[in-house]
Formats: structure tokens, C-alpha cells, sequence
């Protein structure tokens, strides 16, 4: 197994009530997380951590503004001397203090969004702020207003309650005073105003209602610490004291949940909190143990408790309707309708998912978003890999050595597709494949990348495909991790990978600066690398892979209809396009790295640049070409703007500073003090040779349609 990700959770406050459970239970049923957790204000959820070895640090944080600045301030000195993998923010509070912290420290930053509270404004900005959103409810997905939020829903239990009787009697030596006939109302819920266990108490002194008996447990909460007392004297009020019980906090309540014979979750407006449950576990978990539901409406919980169509499995009331929460009281004490409701909530619940299937996607959440897809697995898939070869003499020997030794898994294989070299490449391959049956030679003479690879492709024995490219050094565990991503749950069908380029001399390594995205600043990009790379480029794009690291599904390859053969270049960009306009998910997986060698002198990179545009042209992909075309533009308005003025000349030297700070900036952090002086001229070589390529292959493809008759996309450079 990879190492773990590491994940720094950061939790609003100390109490343990529904988001907190939903972390912890997710926690205990994965092994793939190192956590650390902050927590914004102290109390039992510290010692949930405890127990479960988590280091945990207390950092008291108020509701005003001031306050949540200072915690932010503090959290982004913390995650830039830590330098996690990734940031979990477990509700609201604890994003507004994480996500601002996490973007200055340059650390990646998933918040969790629990229920409807601060809809609107707040969103965007979080949303804007944060990489990534896991919602528990599938109504809070669109009301996260993230691009990326997935719902990672709150677990069923992952084992069985106790029985019925065993839980009355854990009920009763934890204070509660049941009788022998009479009835039990259960809440579990923490103690606020807007959770409505008034609306069950005031229920209690309703006529006909005198068999039950009202258990509330759920800790105190910080934010209402006079709810309980409140509560109780409402009790006394009622003249019901004395068929109510307070249990306070109670490990795993859920399992006293078959004591009951119905559970109330009485969600309402109460001048602050949400005015209806996102998910309900406590309504889940009672439809699991058969106990009958008494639910606010509308909302998700009454939605599920009673579905249109569908038999109930409870009943549904208005919020702060205590005579209409009475009325069910009186229905329930029907033993054959409680019995139908209960036998009702265990068919529609059982299929929700477990501890482990929930977990799973909380992990690939993070891990994706972190870039680091597939970290904490082992992947167990059969993989064929696919490389195009001419004339690569030179090179194929170190390749094989290289990949030969990452075939790990029965089935593995790799398939060399030679596309007519005249040297001794072919020669070599068979050389190899002589030796280890695993390694392939596939003869195409005349086919370019895109053709050998589709070709290769469709010889290979294995549904996880995986390519790279002769003059590429793939890492000792490239293969595994392209293999462990792949063992996602519900996994991308396009794996991207990485590269990093090598080069010899000041000018190779400007080249370097310029040119190309860094992983490094993949995983931890700081606030100026984010904006540029926003609207210049230089970073990596899981829809936008290279064929020198990437893997993806054979039916991701045949809905995406293959590799574009009438392209020479820009065709594995367009190919991961493709997969993901029919309908696929792609993942970086920055783990996956490729060392590669780029062209030794400026004039033969010129030439590449050139080729590299020209395959843009022909492509005429909007995006591509219209970043070819921007270049284009804007040096054609320096150079304009250089011959008006001075104020002019001052304003494009500022602008061209700007353009250059991030390679610049990677040269000083990186010590590359020979490589600064070339940088200016290296990007101008870099940016005129592809704009000029994207001319001479757009004007190729214009001709090439009028000469043949052909359809746009037909044709292309030989």
C-alpha cells in the first residue's frame, strides 16, 4: 500500500452532534488517512479523537469577524509548516476559517456542507476559495454552488442495534424511567432551540397521549447552554416532568434506537440553525431498526420517511405543531401501525450505504483533490501499456528497463507499436519480448502516434489501459500508482499523470521555467500560481493529459472513438477532451511521474513549439487554438503599443514582467541562477514558434477542406 493522505481536519466546535458523527464514522471505516484536527472550540469530540489516536489542537474561535480572521491567520501558519495533503472542513464556520487559510498557505482544501445554514453570498465565496465540496445531502450538492461537490452521504450503521429489550434496559440504567406499558417518543438530537424537542415535550400534555414517555438524548451545546433548562422547565410547566427524561450525550445512541416506539426529529426555524434537516441520520437509523419516524415538513428527511407512492414509515407533521405531533402519538400507539411503518422503513432503508462505501468517497474526494489520486491503495487491475515507437533506437533499451519491472500483477503487459523504423528498433523489442513474453512488439508501418496507439490498443488483453512515450523515464512506481488510482472508488475512467522535464545548460532549463506545469505546484499551489495559472496556463489538467503519463478505460477510449489519427500533434489533449464530453470523469494523479527530456537546443525546441501549434491549427479546438491565437495577439499589441510612447513601452514592459513572474519565481525558489537571464527569450521563441505553427496548420486544414470536399476535422499534416 501507498503511503497514507494526509489530512489536517479542521471542526467548528467540540460537541458531538450529526457532522461530527458523520466524520467519526467515516474516520474508523477507512485505513487510507493520517488525520491531524484543529478544533474551533473545545469539548467531547476531542476526546473522540483521542481515542482514536488522532492528535487534536484546541483553538478557541468566536462568531465575529475578528475572531474567524485570527483563526485564519493562525491555520495558514499552521498548514504551511505542516504541509499537509489536503484540508478537510467539517461545516460551515470551519470553511470560513480553512478555506481563506488554506488557499494562502498553498494547501489544497475540501469543506464539508452538512445543512442549509448561510445559503447565498457565503457559498460562492466558499466555493471560489475551496478546491473541492462534499455534500451529505443530495439537495445540498446544487446549494454548495460548487462546481465539484459530491454527495458522500451520511453511513448507515455498519452493524446491528441492540435488541429491542436489551435496549430498554441500557435505556433504563442510563436514567430513563419507562414503565411497563408505556410507550417511548425518542429524540437524539443536540440541544438547541431549532431541533423541536418543545414540540415533543408540549406534545406529551396533549389529551390522549398520557401511555408515552419522551427520552431526549444529545449533549448540550455551547451556542444554547440554557436549551436543557429551558427544556426542563417546560417539562415542570406541563405538569409532564415526570415522563421526561434527559440521558444527556450517549455513545452510539443509535444503538438504543429499537427501545423506542417512535422516534421524533422535529427540525423547525427557531431564529437561527437550519429550518429542516439536510439528511437526517437519526430518521435513517430509526427506519433501520424498524422504529416508525415523526417528521417535520417538507424537506428530505419527511421525503424519506414518507415517499409519494410508497408506503409510509412514519408520519409527517408541520414544523412547531405540537397538536399535530400529539395527533401522531395517538395513531402510533396502534401496534399494527407502528409494526407496517417499521417493516416499510426497513425496505426503503436498507439499501443506503455503509460505513465503507461512504467512506471511500469521502477518501477518492480528497485524494482526487489533492491530486493524488489513488494514495492509500493498492490497485489489483491488469494493466496493458501502450508505447509508439520510430527510430527510437537510442532510447527503447532504457524504457523497457524501466517498465519491465513494474509488471507486477498477473496479466500485465507491454505492447511497443513500431511504426516503420529503419534503424534497429524493432530489432531491439524483439529482443526483449524473446526474453519476457509479457513485452509485445506490434508492427504498423506508416501509422503515426494516434494510429499506433489505437492500434495498440485494440491488441491489448486489458480493459486499464496505460501510455507513455520512447525519450520518457517513467518513476519505479509509476505503473502502481496509475494501478491504485484506477482502484478508486467509482473511479475516473481517465487517469492523467505527470512529467517533469529535464535539461542540460541555462538554456534547457528556462525551457524548463517556461514552458511546461509543476507538480509540486499541482499538489500545493500558492495564491500567485493559482491566479496565473488560472488565465495563462503552465498547469496541469486532468482533461488535458499528455501521452507521456496517462491511463484510461477501454471504454473511455471507445466512447472518446479513439485517438484523433488525422492529428500529428495536440492529439492527447483532444482525446481527453473527448472522454470527458462523452460522458467520463478525469483525475490527476500527480504521483504518476515521468521524467522527460526535452529537445538540447533552442532551434530544434522552436521546431517542436512549431509542431506543437500546428496541431492545434488543425484540430481547430477552441481551446487550443485560442490560446495559439492569444499569443499571437498580444505581441502583435506589444509590439504596437511599443511604437506609441513611452507610457506605452512602460505599460507592455509591466505586462511582460507579469507574464514572466512564474517562471521567474520558479527559477529563484529552484536556484537556477544561469536559467534567469534566458528566460525573456526563451518564452518569446516558446510563444511566436507555437502561434506560428497554429497559423500554418489552421491555413493547412482550410486548404485541405477545399481541396477535398472534406468535413472539418478530416485530413491533416503528414
Amino acid at each position: 500500500m501507498t503511503r497514507p493522505l494526509r489530512v489536517s481536519v479542521v471542526a467548528p466546535h467540540g460537541v458531538v452532534g450529526g457532522a461530527e458523527l458523520w466524520l467519526l464514522s467515516l474516520l474508523d471505516a477507512t485505513d487510507r488517512l493520517a488525520v491531524d484536527a484543529v478544533l474551533l472550540a473545545d469539548g467531547p469530540l476531542r476526546d473522540e479523537f483521542a481515542r482514536r489516536g488522532v492528535p487534536c489542537t484546541v483553538r478557541p474561535t468566536g462568531r465575529s469577524g475578528t475572531s474567524i480572521a485570527g483563526a485564519a491567520a493562525w491555520l495558514m501558519r499552521r498548514l504551511r509548516a505542516d504541509r499537509p495533503d489536503v484540508v478537510l472542513a467539517n461545516g460551515v464556520k470551519a470553511a470560513t476559517v480553512a478555506a481563506p487559510a488554506a488557499w494562502l498557505a498553498g494547501v489544497r482544501c475540501v469543506w464539508a456542507k452538512h445543512d442549509h445554514t448561510h445559503d447565498g453570498p457565503l457559498m460562492t465565496l466558499l466555493a471560489l476559495l475551496s478546491d473541492g465540496c462534499v455534500a451529505t445531502g443530495a439537495e445540498l450538492v446544487p446549494a454548495s454552488r460548487h462546481p465539484a461537490a459530491v454527495l458522500v452521504p451520511f453511513p448507515a450503521p455498519g452493524r446491528a442495534a441492540l435488541p429491542r429489550e436489551t435496549a430498554r434496559q441500557e435505556l433504563h440504567r442510563r436514567g430513563v424511567r419507562l414503565g411497563q406499558d408505556e410507550l417511548l417518543l425518542l429524540t437524539v438530537a443536540r440541544l438547541v432551540g431549532y431541533k423541536g424537542v418543545d414540540d415533543a415535550i408540549t406534545a406529551l400534555a396533549q389529551p390522549g397521549t398520557s401511555r408515552w414517555r419522551l427520552a431526549v438524548v444529545g449533549p448540550e451545546d455551547p451556542a444554547e447552554p440554557e436549551e436543557r433548562e429551558r427544556l426542563a422547565r417546560l417539562a415542570a410547566t406541563l405538569d409532564v416532568a415526570d415522563r421526561v427524561d434527559f440521558t444527556g450525550w450517549l455513545q452510539e445512541a443509535w444503538q438504543f434506537i429499537p427501545a423506542a416506539d417512535a422516534v421524533a426529529v422535529l427540525t423547525k426555524w427557531a431564529g437561527s440553525g437550519p429550518s429542516q434537516e439536510s439528511f437526517g441520520a437519526v430518521a435513517l437509523e430509526a427506519m433501520l431498526a424498524g422504529v416508525p419516524v415523526i417528521a417535520t415538513a417538507p424537506g428530505p428527511v419527511s421525503e424519506r420517511v414518507a415517499p409519494p407512492g410508497a408506503d409510509p414509515a412514519g408520519i409527517t407533521v408541520e414544523p412547531a405543531r405540537a397538536d399535530q405531533v400529539a395527533e401522531a402519538l395517538r395513531r402510533l400507539e396502534d401496534p399494527g401501525i407502528r409494526a407496517a411503518m417499521g417493516s416499510a422503513g426497513r425496505r426503503s432503508a436498507v439499501a443506503h450505504p455503509g460505513p465503507e462505501q461512504s467512506a471511500a468517497l469521502l477518501v477518492r474526494t480528497l485524494a482526487e483533490t489533492a491530486r493524488l489520486t489513488g494514495t492509500g491503495l493498492d490497485g489489483t487491475a491488469a494493466v496493458s501499456v501502450v508505447t509508439t515507437v520510430k527510430n527510437e533506437a537510442g532510447v527503447i533499451d532504457q524504457l523497457l528497463q524501466l517498465l519491465v519491472p513494474q509488471l507486477t500483477v498477473d496479466g500485465d503487459e507491454i505492447i511497443v507499436v513500431d511504426g516503420g523504423s529503419t534503424d534497429d528498433t524493432a530489432r531491439r523489442v524483439e529482443t526483449w519480448a524473446s526474453r519476457d513474453p509479457r513485452v509485445r512488439l506490434l508492427r504498423a508501418p506508416g501509422t503515426g502516434i494516434s494510429a499506433g496507439r489505437n492500434a495498440g490498443i485494440r491488441a491489448a488483453r486489458n480493459s486499464l489501459i496505460a501510455c507513455t512515450d520512447a525519450g520518457c523515464y517513467p518513476a519505479s512506481d509509476w505503473l502502481a500508482r496509475l494501478r491504485a488510482a484506477a482502484g478508486e472508488a467509482e473511479s475516473a475512467s481517465l487517469l492523467t499523470g505527470v512529467y517533469r522535464v529535464r535539461g542540460r545548460g541555462p538554456v534547457a532549463q528556462a525551457l524548463a521555467l517556461v514552458g511546461y506545469p509543476d507538480p509540486e505546484e499541482a499538489r500545493h499551489p500558492g495564491p500567485w500560481t493559482r491566479l496565473y495559472c488560472r488565465y495563462l496556463g503552465r498547469e496541469f489538467d486532468a482533461t488535458l493529459p499528455t501521452g507521456r503519463s496517462v491511463a484510461f478505460t477501454r471504454a473511455a477510449w471507445e466512447d472518446a472513438g479513439g485517438f484523433p489519427e488525422h492529428l500529428r500533434t495536440a492529439e492527447d489533449v483532444l482525446f481527453g477532451r473527448a472522454v470527458v464530453a462523452a460522458g467520463h470523469r478525469a483525475a490527476l494523479v500527480t504521483s504518476a511521474e515521468v521524467g522527460w527530456e526535452q529537445r538540447p537546443t533552442l532551434r530544434q525546441t522552436a521546431a517542436m513549439y512549431f509542431h506543437y501549434g500546428e496541431g492545434s491549427g488543425w484540430s481547430a479546438h477552441p481551446l487550443l487554438l485560442g490560446r495559439d491565437t492569444a499569443r499571437a495577439v498580444a505581441y502583435t499589441a506589444a509590439l504596437a503599443a511599443g511604437l506609441r510612447g513611452s507610457t506605452a513601452r512602460r505599460v507592455t514592459a509591466a505586462a511582460f514582467i507579469g507574464y514572466l513572474s512564474l517562471p521567474l519565481t520558479r527559477a529563484v525558489r529552484e536556484r537556477r541562477w544561469a536559467a534567469l537571464p534566458a528566460v525573456p527569450l526563451v518564452a518569446v521563441v516558446r510563444d511566436l514558434s507555437k502561434a506560428a505553427g497554429a497559423a500554418h496548420g489552421l491555413v493547412g486544414r482550410m486548404r485541405s477542406v477545399r481541396a477535398r470536399g472534406a468535413a472539418p476535422g478530416t485530413g491533416g499534416p503528414s
